[in-house]
């Protein structure tokens, strides 16, 4: 009998060493397959860079190169009879919408680079059974941000990074067009120092600042007009980023009071999650005195969709 036992015990010894070892070789095997996988997910990441650049210089050289991506934020937040709320009936909506576009023709002696940049939000606050009494408006007669961006720049190359160059640029608002709003004509040199980078520079501009005052008029000045645009796409741990910024000012000959010197960097970023679908964010900042003394900003966040 005691023989049995022991060697039941031996048995069941051999075995828990037989398992361990089963198990410590499957953990090694799981780890070398993770590592392996690692590796291979670096190669696509690489090789889909690549595929990337091949595609680029491809829509280069058969001509135009376009691009559109949206920007779509919506929050809506009730309550009822919500005691702990300063305004315990009370509702707001909130709607965000935003495009970038582009269509670029590159060829060899001659570029013509045209974008798009619009934003427009809007946010409703119902207190009609509130502390304020205020009535409800609705969604679209409240506007938080509006912004119309339209450019065309046209280049004849003198070599791979300047070109002689004319631009034509509408900055206004979609709901209120031109009032306020400015427009810029001119014509000068176009530095290209690296790809997806456009530095304008025209020391001949004509600029009209079109007012949306009551007793301000609307004027025109010749000065100097500097635009930078720059748009890049990359990947961050296998995950499409884009990101879209534009840098644009006027700078008049003659003083002016209110003066028409401006500036305005409007900036876009998305992040891709899946199937062109993801989130992004959108700010600007601009300073022109003929609309405000003060330093003018927005921004934006919520779900994108790249076309």
């Amino acid at each position: 009998m005691k023989k049995i036992q022991l060697l039941f015990i031996m048995l069941l010894c051999a075995g828990s060493m037989l398992a361990q070892g089963t198990l410590e070789d499957l953990q090694a095997m799981k780890a070398e397959k993770e590592a392996a996988i690692g590796d291979l997910q670096g190669k696509m990441n690489t090789l889909q860079g690549e595929v990337d650049g091949i595609q680029n210089d491809i829509e280069i050289l058969t001509g135009w190169r376009k691009g559109l991506s949206g920007l779509i934020g919506f929050n809506f937040t009730k309550s009822s009879n919500w005691i702990g709320n300063p305004n315990p009936e009370s509702s707001s909506t909130a709607l965000n919408f935003g495009l970038n576009g582009y269509a670029n023709k590159d060829t060899e002696k001659s570029f013509w680079n045209n974008k798009l940049i619009v934003n427009k939000s809007w946010q409703d606050v119902d207190l009609s059974s509130g502390d304020t009494g205020a009535d409800d408006d609705g969604l679209f007669d409240n506007g938080t941000a509006d912004i119309l961006n339209l450019s065309s720049l046209y280049g004849y190359k003198l070599s791979d990074k300047f070109a002689l160059s004319g631009l034509g640029e509408l900055n206004t608002s979609v709901e209120n067009f031109l009032s306020p709003g400015t427009l810029d004509i001119g014509i000068g040199a176009t530095w290209l120092p690296v790809q997806n980078m456009t530095v304008v520079i025209h020391p001949l501009n004509y600029h009209v600042a079109f007012s949306g005052v009551d007793g301000v008029d609307s004027q025109g000045a010749i000065g100097a007009k500097v635009r930078v645009d720059y748009f890049n796409d990359f990947n961050i741990s296998s995950q499409k980023v884009s990101w879209t910024t534009t840098l644009t000012t006027f700078v008049p000959y003659k003083s002016n009071e209110p003066t028409l010197f401006e500036y305005t960097w409007l900036n876009g970023l998305s992040i891709e999650l899946w199937k062109g679908i993801g989130v992004g964010y959108q700010f600007g900042i601009r300073n022109a005195e003929f609309e405000s003394v003060d330093i003018q900003s927005f921004h934006s966040f919520g779900v994108t969709y790249g076309f």
